[in-house]
């Protein structure tokens, strides 16, 4: 799976997965030391909190963290994209 980060025209990150993911997402963790985002599910029993191997590049840094929310965008062979607004929880 590849993600992409993008800034929307107001501003806000959104952040998008060439595959649908696993779950429905509840929040998306960064964790600013490391540039690295973790993605929670809603059914965290079913999917345990799974660290992105992606690292936010370094001009995307600033973007992220001045966003109180991320917008995740799922794209799907013959369908229309998905997209919802999750908190970004800043972990210092």
């Amino acid at each position: 799976m590849n993600i992409e980060l993008g800034v929307l025209h107001d501003g806000s990150v959104m952040m998008v997965s060439d595959k649908p993911l696993p779950d429905i997402v509840q929040r998306v963790e960064y964790y600013s030391e490391q540039r690295l985002f973790m993605v929670v599910y809603n059914n965290e029993e079913k999917h345990p909190e799974e660290l992105m191997h992606y690292e936010v590049p370094e001009d995307m840094a600033y973007p992220v963290q001045k966003t109180p929310n991320i917008m995740i965008y799922s794209l799907f062979p013959d369908h229309e994209p998905i997209g919802y607004r999750v908190p970004l929880v800043q972990v210092r």
